[in-house]
């Protein structure tokens, strides 16, 4: 046992030395048995690598009593070990952990086992040819094995909780609620306000006339957890720029028993308007609501979306409103006008002129423009068929082609290609996307009329029409990972998000429509530290830090092909090199990469988009902004 200094939270090494690095990169069971409590609700599992940075990899895991944890070991292991949470209580036995290497056939049995469904999908993959998703999405079912019941989860959330320092307000400002609707669901909900912790609560038919303290819009039937209120009211004395906050929410039997979880993103006005993210029960500040109007004739998301005028909604990741049932959202499938105007296209490229073909084939015959500037950006190409290719069209006036020589380096073949633009706008095009439909580049251009947009990401699709791209989650393996990749548009798992507009943290460079004046404002892409992974990352983060969104549109389809021009990076020196750039990312953007504002930070960074993790990330109240 290690970490015995007074107020250190117990560590527990579970293999370390030769017994790590027979273990690293292999699947893993572990099972831990602590009666006693000793590590807590919700221990730390840590996976320490070989001169990596970030160090380690984290998962948290819920022991009540008993615990399992599986999962698949990271290369360059040097250590495991399982840290106690806050709600620790040390003195008791110690913990007992049993851990072993899994079979591949032993996977695939205990995912079946929890979900056939999961088993029917990997099969289906497997039948399209589809290996490299299969095993993709093999490893997220397997790491979501770890997930907890929501009943266990609800547990260790009480359980930290109780040992979580309460801060007592300096002011109690009032609360006016309106509950909207009546009989005994408006009983119930009363019933609820009773039971608050926080002392100024009163009821009224509609926001204070005084404009004084904060209004609550409380759904008929609709329960609030004992600490809501004063939660809330704690987020907004926080942060006096915010109007309003939101919180997430579950089912609530009558007896008690909670159930289907809805974990929300931080705000996104898009998403509100679609209807997808409905912040019902949101605490707003009552000076910050529109004046002269009927705002009890709102729905909550149009209400917000008018505060959001006044000042940053907040979301609280905490389960504090308790539905009835939770309703099905009636999708609004909205998308802007359509425009043409012209684009600088940049297609870093080098030999394969079966791929640049068909990516030239499409801009210039399968893609409704107002004018293309076609830059390809050859990085030693020397096969006779893509200098033929480019020479033919280079001729015709159709591209213009950019030499770079040495090696590869994608963020010098992008600043290369965004100096020699001729216009504003700016799209980066990998050689192995193309056009399933023309209006793509109209549809990115429409996203682009919102001057607060500062890049747009497409929907990219493999050639058997699952997902390659549906925008990049911030933290997902180490740094990022893009999201729902290898599900199926029409599979159902994407609970509705694959077919709606969002806002996120970064889309993928495969195809990025961008301004030229931003790309010179932040510096364009770092040559030096990234110049294969992450760049996009780091650029579209670099947007956000100044004000700017990112924008996710499945409106603009292409098929992608992944990167198969450039290899897989399994030699030591590309190994070497993306380290080295994992660790630029990390010195960088910190904590950020661990709390992507549009991704719950209850849900996992190693399983699917929307399993449970051991614990939250973050627990105070966050904003979609940067």
């Amino acid at each position: 046992m290690r970490g015995d200094v007074e107020g250190a939270s117990p560590e527990f090494e579970i293999a370390v030395g030769e017994a790590a690095r027979l273990l690293s990169d292999r699947p893993i069971a572990m099972t831990v048995s602590d009666p006693d409590g000793v590590l807590g609700p919700s221990p730390v599992l840590e996976f320490l690598r070989h001169g990596r940075v970030p160090q380690s990899l984290c998962r948290r895991l819920v022991v009540r009593g008993r615990g399992r944890f599986f999962g698949w070991t990271p290369d360059d292991l040097a250590t495991i070990r399982i840290v106690a949470c806050a709600a620790a209580r040390p003195g008791g036995r110690r913990p007992v952990i049993r851990l072993r290497r899994l079979s591949l056939v032993e996977i695939g049995v205990r995912i079946g086992w929890a979900s056939p469904r999961a088993l029917s999908r990997l099969l289906r993959l497997f039948l399209a040819g589809n290996s490299k998703g299969a095993v993709f999405r093999f490893l997220r079912f397997f790491e979501g094995l770890s997930e907890p019941s929501y009943r266990d989860w609800i547990w260790a959330e009480a359980a930290r909780r109780g040992v979580e320092p309460v801060t007592a307000l300096t002011e109690t400002p009032p609360v006016t609620v309106t509950i909207a609707g009546n009989g005994a669901l408006a009983a119930l909900s009363r019933q609820s306000l009773a039971g608050q912790t926080y002392p100024a609560i009163r009821e009224s038919k509609g926001p204070p006339e005084d404009g004084r303290g904060f209004w609550l819009r409380l759904p008929a039937g609709t329960r609030l957890a004992a600490s809501a209120i004063a939660d809330m009211v704690q987020s907004l004395s926080d942060c006096p720029a915010a109007a309003a906050v939101y919180a997430d929410e579950d089912v609530m039997e009558k007896n008690g028993r909670r159930h289907s979880p809805f974990f929300k993103p931080a705000w996104d006005a898009l998403l509100a308007e679609a209807g997808w993210l409905r912040p019902d029960a949101a605490l707003m500040r009552a000076s910050a609501l529109p004046e002269a109007q009927d705002v009890i004739g709102l729905e909550s998301a149009a209400l917000l979306a008018r505060l959001a005028e006044r000042g940053t909604i907040l979301h609280l990741p905490r389960v504090l409103v308790h539905r009835q049932a939770l309703p099905s959202p009636s999708l609004t499938i909205k998308r802007p006008l359509p425009v043409l105007k012209p684009v600088s296209v940049i297609i870093p490229t080098r030999d394969r002129a079966d791929l640049l073909a068909a990516c030239l084939e499409g801009l210039l015959e399968k893609t409704r423009h107002a004018g293309l500037d076609i830059l390809v950006i050859d990085n030693d190409s020397r096969e006779q068929a893509t200098l033929e290719l480019m020479a033919r069209h280079e001729a015709a006036g159709q591209i213009r082609r950019v030499a770079m020589p040495g090696a590869f380096n994608f963020s010098r073949a992008c600043n290369l290609g965004i100096s020699a633009a001729r216009h504003e706008a700016v799209l980066l095009l990998n050689n192995d996307v193309e056009p399933l439909e023309d209006g793509w580049l109209a549809e990115m251009l429409g996203e682009m009329e919102d001057p607060h947009v500062g890049a747009v990401g497409s929907l990219l699709l493999f050639p058997d029409g699952y997902v390659q791209h549906g925008g990049v989650i911030l933290g997902h393996g180490s740094i990022a990972r893009h999201g729902f990749h290898f599900y199926h548009p029409d599979g159902g798992e994407d609970r509705g998000l694959l077919s709606l507009r969002r806002n996120l943290s970064a889309v993928t460079a495969a195809c990025l429509l961008t301004r030229r004046s931003l790309w010179q404002a932040v510096g364009g892409m770092n040559e030096e530290m990234l110049p294969v992974a992450f760049n996009d990352v780091d650029y579209c983060l670099k947007l956000r830090r100044q004000g700017a969104l990112i924008r996710w549109t499945p409106h603009a389809q292409l098929l992608h092909r992944e990167s198969v021009s450039r290899g897989r990076d399994n030699t030591e020196a590309k190994r070497q090199r993306f380290a080295a750039e994992e660790k630029y990312m990390f010195e960088t953007w910190g904590n950020l990469l661990l709390n992507d504002p549009f991704h719950n930070p209850n849900l996992s960074l190693s399983a699917g988009e929307f399993v449970l993790a051991g614990a939250p990330r973050q627990t105070t109240a966050r904003s979609g902004e940067c």
